[in-house]
């Protein structure tokens, strides 16, 4: 058991070993997209708020804006001109306070039964000293309405006019800004008052948020419903417009109301806005813990570590594109839809880094092997060199002795002084001399087409011209075994060919088939052209080919199995034969049956380019 756990130790560390640059690349890019979790979130998620589609409108909050043209009619004709000239000009809360008219829009809100009511403009020591009504003072300290203080530290607190004995109608206001000037983070202190938000949503606890700072979860604008002071004044709302919803009570955009955000400037009640949605939804942005977008980062890397190298670089970009837009459109739907950051520039970051580093590393494997297949090549090369050096020098060395022996062996049959018995060995020893100079000189023609300078020598001649001077070369071979050849040849137009190479096809085709063709035989011989191709068919009435045997005919020392000891030969004929007839861009093939004979089929082009 130990024996093979350390076996497979050894397997995986071998292997690790062998593949250690793709490692130590893989590693590289996991760290430096981990360096880009910080330049991720360095935005502060404000490309994202502005990114995002329009998210739908809340149904728990109503805004109501207080246009400064509503309060024109109240002025004297020197203020109207002014605001009429200016209206975005830098005007302080207390321009808005008019006590009847806050009387009449608050108590047309509370008819309505809202949840709570929130104005986020400050009424204090800036509208001085007010003595009110019990009916005001019924309406201004309801317990539903909070009011907006400038602080939420107690010794620093301005009290607004309509402040309760315990101030619990009160929230403050403070906005907390970057160096930027943005307020992207929400002030939160328990120990001290809370803001207005809070109060607003009421059983929502600031304790559950202490020692944090939530990031804002801005969306575009529109989201909530927007009504005019006006509206309601006059009674042009429906009569549960308001029911249950909590309203936020400002003025529209000037310089002294409005709010630096991601998504723009704002209206102070449209910011607090924002904020209360998020708590009524609890959809501040939330941050994973790091090591969980380690691993996401590390799933990603390895995953397009198995794309880049498994497929093509094409069809691999093609993936890391597509995982690039998966991988942004999941992190923008998790952002929308839960507010959890997911990053976006780190897998980005992730998938260059590994496609740079991978091509390159890709690229120098390639080159080392083909480097290697190149030192390959030139052995093989001077292996295959000395191979048929050997078996040249060898074959050529043998033809002097054979010529020698075939020398001596005709000297003594021609004496006359050769008893019969020991003539018909000296005939025998004859012929096996031939036969082996056959297979030599076989052997020879296999290392010369073989060889990387053979070319074909093409000259204009009759192909019939060959087929006819061949059968006549082979007319005594046939003759021996009372086999008849039939020619029929149709005239035809000169072609170019290698008229050498060409004769010792056909030569090695008819004599194939004398061979194998039994006594009192026939073998025909048809040629015939059309507008392309020459034609030529052999046939003869030997034995065949059985079908297993018929595919490697034409493989180099290859012979029918039938045939290994009935005659005798090297396998080297066919092979000749077709690579000959492929040299000139023509085709061989054969049809046989067994006890009926073999039929070969030559065609060869009337016009071929071999240059």
């Amino acid at each position: 058991m130990k024996t093979s756990y350390s076996k497979k130790l050894e397997v995986w560390r071998r292997w690790f070993a062998i593949n250690r640059g793709f490692w130590f690349r893989a590693l590289l890019c996991w760290i430096i997209s981990l360096f880009f979790l910080k330049v991720d979130e360095g935005g502060s998620y404000d490309n994202r708020f502005r990114l995002r589609g329009q998210q739908k409108i809340s149904n728990a909050i109503v805004l109501v804006t207080v246009k400064t043209s509503d309060f024109s009619k109240i002025y004297d004709l020197k203020t109207n001109s002014l605001i009429n000239t200016n209206e975005l000009s830098d005007l302080s809360d207390s321009f808005y306070w008019e006590r009847s008219l806050w009387q009449k829009l608050l108590s047309e809100i509370l008819k309505q039964n809202p949840r709570s009511v929130g104005v986020t403009l400050y009424f204090g020591d800036n509208v001085g000293q007010i003595r009110f009504s019990t009916e005001e003072i019924i309406t201004f300290k309801d317990k539903r309405v909070f009011w907006a203080t400038n602080s939420s530290q107690l010794e620093k607190l301005s009290l607004p006019i309509a402040t309760r004995p315990d101030r619990s109608n009160l929230g403050h206001i403070d906005i907390l800004k970057d160096d930027d000037g943005v307020s992207r983070r929400l002030f939160i202190n328990p120990d001290y008052l809370p803001n207005l938000a809070f109060r607003l949503t009421q059983e929502i606890r600031t304790e559950k948020y202490k020692n944090k700072i939530p990031i804002i979860n801005f969306t575009k604008s529109k989201q909530f419903k927007t009504i005019s002071y006006l509206d309601i004044i006059n009674g042009k709302i429906p009569s549960n417009f308001l029911k249950g919803k909590i309203v936020l009570i400002g003025t529209e955009k000037s310089a002294y109301s409005q709010i630096q955000t991601p998504m723009g400037l704002m209206s102070r009640h449209e910011y607090w806005g924002q904020v209360v949605e998020n708590l009524l939804q609890n959809n501040f942005i939330k941050k994973l813990p790091f090591w969980l977008y380690a691993t996401f980062l590390l799933i990603l890397a390895l995953f397009a570590m198995a794309i880049i190298s498994s497929y093509p670089q094409a069809a691999a970009l093609f993936f890391f594109l597509w995982l690039v837009t998966l991988t942004a459109a999941f992190s923008a739907w998790v952002f929308d839809s839960f507010a959890i950051w997911i990053p976006i520039i780190s897998p980005i970051s992730l998938f260059i880094f590994i496609w740079l580093l991978f091509t390159a590393y890709q690229a120098l494997r390639i080159e080392k092997a083909h480097m290697r297949l190149k030192q390959e090549q030139s052995y093989f090369s001077e292996l295959e060199q000395l191979k048929n050096n050997f078996v040249s020098l060898i074959s050529h060395d043998l033809k002097t002795p054979i010529a020698k022996i075939q020398a001596v062996l005709d000297r003594l049959l021609s004496s006359g002084t050769v008893p019969p018995e020991i003539s018909e060995d000296l005939n025998s020893l004859k012929d096996y001399s031939e036969e082996l100079n056959r297979y030599i000189q076989s052997i020879l023609k296999v290392l010369r087409v073989e060889s990387r300078d053979f070319k074909i020598m093409k000259e204009t001649a009759d192909i019939n011209g060959v087929i006819e001077n061949v059968v006549e070369r082979l007319k005594p071979l046939a003759a021996s075994k009372s086999i008849q050849i039939q020619v029929n040849l149709e005239p035809m137009f000169l072609i170019e060919f290698d008229v050498t190479l060409m004769t010792e096809v056909f030569l090695n085709i008819i004599e194939n088939s004398i061979k194998y063709t039994p006594e009192n035989g026939l073998i025909r011989i048809r040629s015939h052209e059309t507008e392309t191709d020459v034609f030529i068919e052999i046939t003869d009435t030997g034995e065949g080919i059985s079908p297993e045997d018929q595919e490697n005919v034409w493989k180099k020392f290859v012979r029918g199995k039938a045939q290994d000891h009935k005659t005798k030969g090297t396998g080297l004929g066919l092979f000749l034969v077709k690579y000959f007839i492929e040299l000139h861009g023509g085709k061989i093939s054969l049809k046989s049956e067994l006890k009926k004979g073999t039929t070969i089929f030559v065609s060869l082009p009337l016009s071929f380019d071999n240059e």
